[in-house]
């Protein structure tokens, strides 16, 4: 049988490892956490810069649909000036 000192000792160890395992559960319910946060920041910083990005490309398309216009009308206005001077 195990004098009161070794069970005493046997408590003590116990409890140290039941402390210690609890103490890296909530460690890694931490890293957890911290990890998700990142993934879920990570994704909506990547959405924001394909909406972005989508943004950018849909002015690059107004710009350069308004300069093909602006150039037809130049075109045409140059026509017209050569078909005027061609009548003169």
């Amino acid at each position: 049988m195990k004098s009161y000192s070794d069970l005493q000792e046997d408590l003590e160890q116990r409890r140290k490892e039941l402390q210690s395992k609890q103490k890296k559960q909530l460690e890694d319910r931490k890293k957890k956490a911290i990890s998700y946060r990142d993934i879920v920041a990570g994704n909506m910083e990547k959405e924001k810069k394909r909406q972005q990005k989508m943004r950018d490309q849909e002015a690059e398309r107004k710009q350069a649909s308004a300069a093909r216009a602006k150039m037809k009308d130049e075109l045409k206005q140059e026509l017209k000036q050569e078909r005027e001077s061609e009548k003169n």
